[in-house]
């Protein structure tokens, strides 16, 4: 009886696994490429890579993380003149260091290179 209630306890743990062992989050490919911009970097030589992506987030001006779950990160970005909001998304993924950042504007129209520039700009402060 009591092994069988360990089993199931068990099981139950691997199912629904804590948050806070929330696994790599796969990020959903740019559909609309002239509105969002997707990248994938190689971070073997950074030690907390997230934590410093969230550094660097924290600091562009109009952002503001609005979750952090495990290996995922999820911020909105407001722009400064026209109060459109974009999401930037970034996950890490441990097992192979590689690190997933999703830049995407919710309003389909022209960005003029926004994402692509916010991007850009990240990869430079964290990798540079």
């Amino acid at each position: 009886m009591r092994t069988s209630l360990v089993c199931i306890l068990v099981l139950v743990g691997l199912i629904f696994p804590a948050p806070s062992n929330a696994s790599h989050v796969e990020l959903e490919p740019c559909i609309e490429i002239k509105y969002c911009v997707i990248a994938e970097w190689d971070v073997k030589s950074i030690n907390e890579p997230l934590k410093e992506v969230q550094a660097i987030v924290e600091n562009i001006p109009g952002s503001e993380i609005v979750e952090i779950d495990g290996d995922y990160m999820h911020a909105e970005v407001v722009s400064k003149n026209m109060e459109f909001v974009d999401d930037l998304e970034v996950s890490y993924s441990p097992g192979t260091k590689k690190l997933v950042i999703r830049s995407e504007a919710r309003e389909g129209m022209g960005k003029f290179g926004v994402n692509q520039k916010r991007v850009d700009s990240i990869k430079t402060d964290l990798l540079f």
